[in-house]
């Protein structure tokens, strides 16, 4: 992967969170696992992970992708999280080096969980329809 010398430094960026409160996108964290389980319906698991998946497994990739933030690897997993609470509905992987992919490319993964399919941009409805501001 290139680097610049004006680029940020990645030091313990795995930490840092982007969020206009309503909306937050930070890298994944051990506390997204059981979200990230209870949102692996058939078409995120056909798709993107080729099997259901576990705990461990779970727990082991994000802890790899924290390590690719501390080392500037070339994967970045992020969290899109919703509301106060910070509910995880999305995840987003950007992959910089991958088989296939010409210098400069980048392979995208978006996997949005099942309970946050159909909702509205600006208007997200969290699991049952509730929703996740108060308007």
């Amino acid at each position: 992967m290139a680097r610049c010398s004006s680029c940020v430094k990645n030091y313990r960026v795995h930490e840092v969170t982007l969020s206009d409160r309503i909306i937050a996108l930070s890298p994944l964290r051990l506390d997204d696992a059981e979200a990230h389980l209870a949102g692996g319906d058939e078409p995120l698991v056909r798709w993107l992970s080729g099997g259901p998946g576990t705990r461990e497994g779970v727990e082991a990739y994000i802890w790899h992708c924290r390590e690719q933030w501390e080392t500037v690897g070339p994967l970045r997993a992020f969290g899109i999280r919703i509301g106060a609470d910070e509910a995880l509905a999305r995840t987003i992987d950007l992959r910089f080096a991958a088989e296939g992919l010409a210098p400069g490319q980048v392979n995208v993964a978006d996997g949005l969980y099942r309970s946050w399919r159909g909702a509205r941009p600006g208007h997200p409805r969290g699991p049952r329809g509730i929703p996740v501001r108060g308007k």
